[in-house]
């Protein structure tokens, strides 16, 4: 996926499990960061609960809600995941948190943390409108571990997709 570029996809439901941390919205350049480097020092503890192949295809995930309804975007303050997807059968190690998503369908676009405030700014005013879509759920984070520092693809959630659909 190139810069810039913006695709749909539709994810089936999926589960997260992370370091949970909360603070306000405002703020979250300074309490977001010591989330991954607590989960990063720890990954090897969700290792001990995994199969070792799914330890070859990491899929990290910043997962954020408000504190005050699930899955809505963050208001005053904010909950955030730092996470990795794991199959939905997996245990939840002590002091580690589970985020269970449910199946939806996003607007994604790849960017960096230079351009991380342009971007999303860009999609909520101008590409998801000009495509007809609303923000129905907070915006996620999605990083490939061979992202290079500060990349990241945002998914800019449009539609819950409910059992029927599913």
């Amino acid at each position: 996926m190139k810069f810039g570029e913006v695709q749909k996809v539709r994810l089936p439901a999926f589960t997260v499990i992370g370091k949970l941390g909360e603070g306000l919205a405002t703020e979250g350049s300074s309490w977001v960061p010591p989330l991954w480097e607590a989960a990063n020092a720890r990954f090897d503890e969700l290792g001990e609960v995994l199969e070792p192949d799914m330890l070859t295809d990491l899929q990290l995930w910043g997962m954020m809600s408000d504190t005050t309804a699930w899955l809505r975007p963050w208001q005053e303050v904010g909950y955030y995941l730092a996470g990795l997807a794991v199959p939905s059968d997996t245990p939840t190690p002590v002091d580690w948190y589970r985020w269970d998503m449910p199946a939806m369908e996003y607007l994604i676009v790849k960017t960096n943390s230079q351009e991380l405030n342009t971007m999303t700014e860009k999609m909520l005013t101008e590409i998801l409108p000009q495509q007809g879509e609303e923000l129905v759920a907070a915006i996620q984070e999605y990083y490939e571990p061979d992202f290079e520092a500060g990349e990241v693809v945002l998914y800019f959630p449009t539609k819950i997709i409910t059992a029927k659909e599913d």
